[in-house]
């Protein structure tokens, strides 16, 4: 399956988002000249239509409202962001042991489509990691393979403060609360440590009862994951190791953060980086120990339509 290549979020409409399943209804045949063979995927963002032509999936009417609601789905179809299979990723929880993800209905579908077009528009605003330092952003996760940078907004917080307690921790002055939001995702992930990564994903995180996950996205398909311990940095807040001993996070300069109670999930929306078996699992295959894989034509962009999870 080709793909296409990356691109820069500054010059993306609402379209950002996703090689897509049936056109019909958005795209005419005549307007489409290189689909792949199941008539799944755009090879060539040039096929689309231009956003001013009638027939567009766009906002044609002005009145805020996608008349199609995401750059290539068509109401009552099933794209592959809403038919997740396999188990998820690495670090399933118990809580979803005996479920499996699945197909989800017509209706459901609609509304998780908008729910992932909100937040690929609003992280829009940092397409770069400079951009998203620059507007305040704190690198707490290093490049990691598989997953990339986990970027932060701490605003004002800080582990120095009298009031944390690294046993039962809160998170004052972020958005790292107990509420969920789809549009403002707790973590940007980018694919390096410069200025001018990419963007590659998102990560949400959230408090909620160790045995009870988020409610989160519509439909059963985004399965959390928790972190129990994890070793932090109070001076810039940086990860340094998750399930430490007390005596090896000390000699990193950390202090070891009870975050049992905090999940996480992440999506992958962002093309090129995207999982057409399942949307959130967790690592994605191009990201490799070295950095992002540049070669659209590697073995990894095939494998980022299976599964790399392990049973519970």
């Amino acid at each position: 399956m080709a793909l296409v290549s990356i691109m820069s979020l500054r010059s993306l409409p609402i379209a950002v988002m996703l090689l897509c399943v049936s056109l019909s209804g958005c795209i005419s045949g005549d307007d489409v000249d290189d689909l792949s063979d199941d008539d799944e995927y755009i090879d060539d963002e040039t096929d689309l239509l231009d956003p001013e032509e009638d027939g567009y999936c766009g906002d044609l009417d002005g009145d805020g409202e996608p008349d199609c609601p995401l750059s290539g789905y068509t109401p009552e179809t099933n794209p592959w962001w809403c038919n997740s299979t396999g188990i998820g990723g690495h670090h399933v929880d118990s809580a979803y042991e005996l479920m499996t993800k699945g197909e989800l209905g017509p209706e459901l579908c609609e509304t998780l489509t908008y729910e992932l077009k909100d937040a690929i528009e609003w992280a829009a605003q940092w397409p770069t990691l400079g951009d998203a330092e620059d507007a305040g952003y704190t690198m707490t996760v290093e490049y990691v393979e598989g997953m990339g940078t986990h970027h932060v907004m701490l605003n004002d917080f800080s582990m120095d403060s009298p009031e944390f307690d690294s046993q039962d921790p809160e998170f004052p002055g972020t958005i790292i609360d107990d509420v969920f939001e789809h549009d403002r995702p707790e973590f940007l992930m980018y694919g390096g440590e410069e200025r001018d990564s990419e963007l590659v994903g998102f990560a949400w995180f959230v408090h909620a009862p160790a045995d009870s996950p988020p409610e989160g996205f519509t439909g059963d398909n985004d399965w959390w994951h928790r972190h129990p311990s994890m070793c932090i940095r109070p001076s810039d807040f940086l990860l340094r190791g998750s399930d430490l001993d007390e005596e090896t996070c000390d000699n990193r300069e950390g202090v070891n953060v009870n975050l049992e109670e905090y999940w996480m999930v992440h999506a992958w929306i962002i093309r090129p980086w995207l999982t057409y078996d399942d949307v959130f699992t967790n690592h994605h295959p191009c990201l490799l120990e070295g950095g992002p894989e540049q070669d659209l034509e590697a073995d990894c962009w095939a494998e980022s339509t299976e599964h790399v999870g392990h049973d519970i």
